[in-house]
């Protein structure tokens, strides 16, 4: 491995620069750098906090990025192995500012290897999204399953578009990404509208192996006003339902695997909502309830459960109907097998 000072030589020769410029900026004397680029002094350690504003005057003049002079001086002073270089650095960089919740280790295990599994299948994700948004929306110009792969796979290879055009692209649109250790799974989230619209045409176009769009949300039931639906646990397993709906916007996407929805039938709460509204509700959000919050519940002398907005008294609950004609409900505590939050509405 090349040394620091011999690094710096040839990017000084490069750029047309001079020793002594690079010892005013650093307020050092020229034979100090002289010393340095000969190797008979060791540089600077750069990676300490007091050393800070050199590294910056060393990166800017050098033109190079702090973590190439930064590996470049751990190995010369303490003999630290600098870690592979990244296939995609911009992208990985990019990366690493959007991972959500990442495991203990993860950004480690990526600064360790040339391309991780994680970006490996986040770039693929983004490769797609981009290249079904630059499709011409002719009739007859619609992409193929063999051709759209085809455009896949050469594109995620090819650096020079996965460092400028991919990485552009995305830097100017709301995304964030999380890895799944136990299964290699990447679920990629964004509450664009290009971006989800997007991803719809996807689902229809091509599966991509170990990557999931978290974006619908289960429709497990229909409800009414005066009359329950079924509700049981083991009713339908994570992400099932008769009917998959878009999660709604403003929503957390994270929460999107957790959330399971019922729609209104009827018309018995017209003066609330019509027939066909979506209620998106939170398991296990007991915690978060508040009053005047609508909920569903469900009390442990009932096989059904109910909507109803809720008013805390005590150790009391004062479940009221939104229709007149039924009556409001008082239930303790103690009596319900269930309470959850609708977290939000789609009219």
């Amino acid at each position: 491995m090349r040394t620091f000072g011999k690094f710096a030589k040839d990017q000084i020769s490069q750029l047309g620069k001079s020793q002594k410029d690079l010892a005013e900026e650093l307020g050092v004397s020229p034979a100090y750098i002289s010393q340095i680029f000969t190797g008979k002094k060791n540089p600077p350690d750069l990676g300490k906090p007091r050393n800070r504003s050199q590294l910056r005057t060393w990166c800017q003049f050098l033109g190079a990025s702090e973590e190439d002079i930064l590996d470049l001086v751990r190995y010369e002073l303490h003999r630290i192995p600098p870690p592979p270089n990244p296939k995609f650095r911009n992208m990985r960089r990019l990366l690493l500012q959007r991972l959500d919740n990442a495991a203990a280790g993860l950004i480690e295990e990526i600064h360790g290897m040339e391309l991780h599994p994680a970006e490996n299948l986040a770039v693929q994700a983004m490769v797609q999204i981009y290249l079904v948004l630059q499709e011409e929306n002719v009739r007859g110009r619609a992409y193929g399953t063999a051709r759209f792969k085809d455009f896949c796979d050469r594109a995620r290879t090819n650096r020079d578009f996965v460092e400028g055009e991919l990485v552009s692209f995305f830097q100017q649109q709301p995304f964030s990404w999380s890895w799944d250790t136990e299964i290699s799974d990447v679920r990629f989230l964004s509450e664009s509208v290009q971006i989800r619209d997007a991803t719809k045409r996807l689902r229809g176009l091509v599966k991509t192996p170990g990557l999931s769009y978290p974006l619908t949300v289960p429709v497990v039931a229909h409800v009414s006003a005066g009359e329950g639906f079924e509700y049981t646990d083991g009713g339908y397993t994570a992400g099932e339902g008769f009917d998959q709906v878009e999660i709604p916007p403003g929503v957390d996407h994270r929460l999107a695997q957790a959330l399971y929805c019922v729609k209104v039938r009827g018309d018995s709460l017209r003066e609330f909502f019509g027939d066909g509204t979506l209620l998106f509700i939170k398991p296990e959000s007991w915690e978060e309830i508040k009053d005047g919050d609508l909920v569903i519940f469900k009390d442990r002398n009932e096989g059904k459960a109910f909507v109803k907005k809720v008013e805390f008294a005590g150790d009391n609950l004062i479940l009221k109907s939104m229709n007149p004609l039924y009556k409001n409900t008082v239930l303790a505590k103690s009596g319900l097998l269930l309470l959850e939050r609708v977290m939000a509405i789609v009219l």
